[in-house]
């Protein structure tokens, strides 16, 4: 009986659990250029139809926030790159990437079902489409990216927010692995089981 409320308190204490992330699409031009030194992040505005079951985030702040998440996730790879948010559409840089982000889904999940059903029914997702550009403009790759974040069951029962930061955090990660190295990314995204596998 102890061992299985200790169990109880682990799984609560566990909080979300990213699961792994997906990708609809991948589209590599060419490899990302030896001599990158700064790089620029623009985000796209949103259709107001993106954001869904989620606690204080609007389609207005989510594309700044993720943006400065990529950034984040960016410089923990990349710590010799200038990274910077532009907070201007069509603004020209001389940045040797731009990094063009676009959240097409946000949603929070249910928090009704993640407490009644179990935690795959209620989980957090996210999807974003993502281009690399070179200093030149051209096509260096896309792709579209989606990451899930689930729950223990009646372990977020309250509000999403920190599901869905986390979520979108997760998914800024992803992004940053993809920018770095888009190839390397595909093939790691095609060795992935698919949801039809699990």
């Amino acid at each position: 009986m102890k061992v299985g409320g200790l169990t109880s308190v682990a799984l609560l204490c566990a909080g979300c659990v990213s699961t792994a992330p997906s990708s609809g699409y991948a589209n590599v031009q060419r490899p990302v250029p030896e001599e990158v030194w700064s790089a620029v992040i623009r985000p796209m505005p949103m259709s107001p139809d993106t954001v869904k079951n989620v606690d204080n985030l609007t389609v207005t702040d989510a594309p700044s926030l993720f943006a400065g998440y990529v950034k984040d996730a960016l410089a923990l790879k990349q710590p010799a790159w200038e990274i910077k948010v532009s907070d201007q559409q069509g603004a020209a840089h001389d940045e040797d990437l731009t990094i063009t982000t676009e959240l097409v889904e946000i949603d929070g999940g249910s928090a009704a079902l993640r407490f009644w059903i179990g935690s795959n029914t209620g989980a957090s997702l996210s999807r974003v489409r993502v281009s690399v550009l070179d200093k030149a403009g051209a096509d260096v790759a896309s792709a579209e990216i989606s990451a899930s974040t689930e729950c223990p069951a009646g372990a977020c029962t309250g509000s999403n927010e920190a599901t869905v930061q986390r979520n979108l955090k997760k998914l800024a990660e992803e992004v940053a692995e993809f920018v770095v190295d888009p190839g390397g990314y595909d093939k790691k995204r095609k060795s992935r089981p698919s949801a039809q596998d699990r």
